[in-house]
């Protein structure tokens, strides 16, 4: 498999507690040229985050700290890095929970060498996807935002104006701005994009927009 400079100029960060596990990856992805980094809790990996650009390879469960629990706490100081977990048999629930929060795939034990430098891969290069809308989200105006809280949430025109206190005319002018703004030509290509913003723990329930909809993933 041929590595782009693009991909290799990302850092590898490894958190595992089995040493012999780390000291595999660690190894194997130097061998590809990559720079690693590896910590045995997520809190030693929490704790020596700065802005450097990467891949995090993670057990989905440790003595301290489960996967769902770890994202959360990486959601919640905005960071900005692909998620790959490492899963054992039996640990699905746990997976599929990590994977509403963002996380970006999972690799059972053993390792299959190709399989985890393919998932690793795919996971640098796509997301810069994720990064690309979270530029935009952050473009958004503080009304905007408010706005787009309430068009993913499914709330008509009318329910927007009554709730954020302005005129429908100028919910239309938002919503138009949101809607452009964030590239999506349609409300399920804005749906989309909500996992992608999962980074910068977006609260999609506010108190000042109790609306009751149809929409479930916030």
């Amino acid at each position: 498999m041929n590595l782009t400079n693009s991909v290799l100029s990302k850092t590898i960060f490894i958190v595992v507690e089995n040493q012999n596990d780390k000291d595999f990856l660690s190894s194997f992805f130097q061998s590809k040229g990559f720079t690693v980094k590896a910590f045995s809790t997520p809190q030693a990996y929490i704790d020596q985050l700065d802005d450097t650009q990467g891949c995090l390879i993670a057990d989905i469960s440790t003595d301290s700290m489960d996967g769902s629990s770890f994202l959360r706490q990486l959601n919640q100081i905005e960071h900005l890095s692909p998620v790959v977990f490492i899963a054992a048999l039996g640990s699905i629930s746990i997976v599929v929970n990590a994977i509403k929060l963002g996380a970006f795939d999972f690799i059972e034990k053993p390792f299959d060498e190709q399989t985890l430098l393919q998932k690793v891969t795919h996971a640098i290069e796509d997301f810069q996807n994720n990064i690309d809308v979270i530029s935009r989200y952050k473009a958004l105006t503080d009304k905007e935002k408010q706005v787009f809280a309430c068009i993913v949430l499914g709330a008509t025109n009318q329910q927007m104006t009554e709730k954020l206190h302005i005129s429908t005319s100028t919910v239309e002018k938002h919503r138009a701005s949101v809607m452009k703004k964030m590239q999506a030509e349609t409300l399920p290509c804005l749906v989309k994009m909500l996992p992608m913003l999962s980074p910068l723990n977006i609260d999609l329930k506010p108190a000042w927009c109790d609306i009751r909809t149809a929409y479930q993933g916030a």
